[in-house]
């Protein structure tokens, strides 16, 4: 008998997709039901504890060879291709199957096992000519130095004649469901006020903890057309109510900040001028793919994936390199449960 490593083998990983088409109120996506993005992986790269994990060998030739092969996780052959564990950790699995004679032994890939950390949702309703606004600005950049268990949504909004060119054109809407009246604004999971003076803690107390819920994000560029999958896990099923929303973000855009803060030496922006000429604004809401306040989470049992994607076509003026997704599962008093964010193009896991 001959054995064979090849090194360079195809491993996909094909998802069965339940896909949703959602219409929003800016923009209707093009999803279609054949819409997909395979990962080029034998395994995803996260699982819940106790939710199956399949495993899937596509050889060189593009056929299934799953059925052919024995798994082996930390070195250890396992019964068929389903593999689950009730603790956490991370693992690493291979496949050895028969081709022609020889036996082909597959890359080895890296898993884990996790349980679920919650990611804060942070909205801070903003504008160019807002002076005070930079005071939140300088709250979420000190929360970003703290933890990556978080995930800002900056929504900017033109006052009568002061215009800005981040303007979301559904800003009202969001203003009337969240109770926003004055800015600035910041809002934590998207229905509790984060007051002044925007204690850190009021975040880091929540963020990171464990949770019940996972999201996963995972997109593909085709020229000026981005596809967007989200995945979403719970623990012990979907809550009747529960929302999928969904948000295209940019970061990097230099553009003018007026700044009340300029004379105040305990201020972050003190004596950076009024306005500040070259301010960075980030995490800026460009789209929403989803519903804009979320599309129906179907019933979904423990530990199965609940699957759908968006398309948009991108236009001209997005810096490409500067986009990132959100997603947040809501309840059904809008509430955010579980967060998760990527740069586009990025294989975020669940986390």
């Amino acid at each position: 008998m001959i054995t064979k490593r090849i090194p360079n083998i195809a491993l996909l990983l094909l998802l069965v997709l339940s896909f949703s088409c959602s219409k929003t109120e800016e923009n209707v996506p093009l999803t279609t039901p054949t819409a997909e993005i395979t990962v080029d992986k034998l395994v995803r790269k996260a699982s819940l504890r106790n939710q199956e994990i399949p495993f899937k060998i596509i050889n060189e030739a593009g056929v299934d060879v799953t059925a052919l092969a024995t798994f082996y996780v930390d070195g250890e052959p396992i019964d068929g291709s389903i593999f689950s564990s009730s603790t956490i950790g991370e693992f690493e699995v291979y496949g050895v199957y028969m081709e022609d004679g020889v036996e082909i032994t597959t890359n080895t890939e890296p898993f884990s096992v996790i349980i679920p950390k919650r990611k804060v949702v942070i909205e801070d309703y903003t504008g160019t000519w807002c002076g005070f606004c930079p005071r939140v600005a300088g709250a979420i950049s000190d929360l970003h130095e703290i933890t990556d268990d978080i995930t800002v949504v900056a929504i900017h909004e033109t006052a009568n004649s002061f215009p800005d060119p981040m303007h979301f054109d559904q800003v009202q809407l969001l203003k009337d469901i969240f109770g926003v009246e004055g800015f600035p604004a910041a809002r934590v999971n998207r229905s509790n006020n984060w007051p002044m003076p925007h204690p850190i803690s009021d975040v880091t107390s929540m963020a990171g903890l464990d949770t019940n819920l996972s999201i996963a994000l995972n997109s593909e560029l085709t020229g000026n057309e981005l596809l967007v999958q989200v995945n979403v896990v719970y623990e012990e099923g979907s809550v009747q109510g529960d929302k999928l929303v969904v948000y295209l973000i940019e970061n990097g855009i230099i553009y003018g900040q007026v700044n009340y803060y300029n004379q105040d030496t305990t201020s972050p922006f003190y004596n950076m001028g009024d306005p500040i000429p070259d301010f960075e604004h980030n995490e800026v809401l460009r789209k929403s793919l989803s519903s804009l306040l979320g599309d129906t989470i179907p019933s979904t049992e423990a530990l199965n994936e609940y699957i759908t994607s968006f398309t948009i076509n991108l236009p001209s003026e997005y810096v490409r390199d500067n986009l990132s997704v959100v997603a947040m599962v809501v309840d059904s008093n809008n509430e955010a449960k579980n967060s998760q964010y990527a740069h586009i193009e990025e294989d975020k896991p669940y986390q």
